[in-house]
């Protein structure tokens, strides 16, 4: 891999309105169905409405770049509102240059720092070079999950266009079992860079010029769509009590 891959641009948005999927009865009746089904063994009751929800493939395409890309991750951590939709394939399709396309989930807010790690790693191989990671999550949940679940209050989704750049990006470090005062350590001295922490790690000590605090109210989307509003280079740590990861990357530093 050249050591001028990275970051070329990050672009945020927050989707006020809800996807047109979610207004449609039949849809509704379909998706309570399937729901329904998963979670009976489960004893979680039965779901709610999706009235409110979003598509992350729709979320997603209204971020995709006008130049091809080689490769698309797409990382959540809510469930979509469109479950029977392979995501990533549909993107793939709709996606300039037609790019290798999968996703990342089932991992909290390490997720993007996971999709981030491969794509650098892809690009490391020598294929895969222009890449888009695109971080999105939703704000209908319709069950009771049984476990501590942090919703997010708006539909949000942040696109990083990764590729040939002088905003390097180092190898994420995703740490299990970790607490959020770690993070001092794992940092070290930022230095110049802008440090983007998480809402769970406001308040920690971190040593740094300049630090920039995620909307607590976003849980997976917050750190990076801060992110898109910081120049220059930049630190993202973020801390997912659930499940104790201490996830920190690196751009340009």
């Amino acid at each position: 891999m050249s050591p001028a891959w990275g970051l070329r641009r990050a672009v945020a948005r927050r989707f006020r309105e809800p996807a047109a999927q979610a207004g449609d009865p039949g849809h509704a009746a379909r998706l309570a169905t399937y729901l329904g089904d998963l979670l009976e063994p489960y004893a979680l009751g039965a779901p709610g409405g999706m009235a409110g929800g979003q598509s992350y493939g729709e979320m997603a395409a209204a971020l995709l770049p006008d130049e091809p890309v080689d490769a698309l991750v797409l990382a959540y951590d809510i469930p979509d509102v469109e479950p029977g939709r392979a995501t990533a394939t549909w993107l793939s399709h709709v996606c300039p240059g037609g790019p290798m396309a999968l996703s990342v989930s089932d991992q909290g807010r390490a997720g993007a720092h996971t999709a981030l790690r491969l794509l650098r790693d892809y690009a490391g191989s020598g294929t895969y070079e222009r890449a888009l990671l695109v971080v999105a999550e939703q704000s209908a949940l319709p069950y009771e999950p049984g476990v501590p679940a942090e919703v997010p209050a708006e539909h949000c989704a942040v696109a990083l266009h990764l590729g040939p750049s002088t905003v390097e990006v180092a190898r994420p470090r995703i740490v299990r079992g970790a607490g959020p005062h770690d993070v001092v350590d794992l940092l070290g001295e930022a230095g110049g860079a802008t440090v983007v922490l998480g809402g769970h790690l406001a308040g920690v000590g971190v040593k740094a010029d300049r630090v920039v605090l995620a909307d607590p109210a976003q849980p997976m989307t917050g750190v990076w769509e801060a992110l898109a509003s910081v120049d220059g280079p930049a630190v993202v740590a973020d801390f997912d009590p659930a499940l104790g990861y201490l996830c920190v990357s690196a751009f340009g530093c």
